[in-house]
């Protein structure tokens, strides 16, 4: 992929270097439940970069065969995608597993249960923050989350993202999609929106219009990728990494175990 098309970027990426500031990114990729040759090509291509991978894990369709890889992948970690990955909402509004459609108490027993079922397969690589499935959630559910022991949650940034978090939760949202959704199978959303979304988002924190404290979150869906996505995060990976101002932050670092 030319150069030029990564020159927004670095040129922002230049301001923060010469304001003596590093800018972080982290990397979630959503719907894991069990090994395949994306996932293959996903966990070779952190290891080649050396860029930790927040996987989104489905707690209910997941099981021994992905615990496995992920054990054996250094890179890899395990975020909560919900519980099942199944809409619960009526028609004609969207569609929702944690949302206003369900008694939040069937809701906080799935998460608990998915939560479990995490922590047993994936032990300290499980980081308990909370991807909605469709990066949809009803607020009224945070106030709950600390006391299901969860340290924070990652939606869509500027769209979905519920309003205030609780005390001692983090919000951590992904800011550039490397798919588009619309009109028909997912597909590359094409580099010049993928580098302005994350330029972007670092011009909000640099000028403080935006929580500067909040990495900047770039999403993959490793079973949807198509090639054009994989070469462009292989080289958005290869320019961030090569610029002194950038760096990729680790889910466990973002949402670290309670002292």
């Amino acid at each position: 992929m030319a150069a030029d098309l990564f020159a927004p970027l670095l040129k922002e990426l230049d301001v923060w270097s010469r304001c003596g500031a590093v800018a972080r990114l982290w990397w979630r990729d959503d719907d894991a439940a069990a090994p395949s040759a994306s996932l293959e090509r996903l966990t070779r291509l952190g290891a080649d970069h050396g860029v930790a991978c927040g996987l989104a894990v489905i707690p209910a369709r997941t099981g021994p065969a992905l615990r496995d890889h992920v054990l054996a992948a250094p890179g890899l970690l395990v975020l909560q995608h919900g519980y099942a990955h199944a809409n619960h909402a009526p028609p004609g509004n969207g569609a929702w597993e944690l949302g206003p459609h369900r008694p939040m108490g069937e809701i906080l027993a799935e998460l608990r249960a998915g939560m479990e079922i995490l922590r047993s397969l994936f032990g300290e690589r499980f980081v308990p923050a909370v991807v909605p499935p469709w990066n949809r959630m009803d607020p009224a559910l945070l106030p709950q989350l600390p006391g299901l022991g969860f340290r924070g949650v990652s939606t869509e940034g500027g769209k979905n993202a519920p309003p205030g978090m609780p005390q001692g939760m983090r919000q951590a949202d992904a800011h550039c999609d490397l798919l588009s959704w619309k009109g028909g199978p997912a597909r590359f959303a094409g580099p010049e929106k993928c580098v302005t979304s994350i330029t972007e988002h670092l011009k909000e924190k640099r000028s403080g219009r935006v929580n500067p404290d909040e990495p900047t979150g770039v999403l993959t869906h490793h079973l949807e990728m198509d090639e054009a996505a994989w070469i462009f995060m292989d080289d958005l990976l290869s320019a961030t990494r090569s610029h002194p101002a950038a760096t990729w932050t680790s889910p466990a670092d973002i949402w670290p175990p309670a002292e």
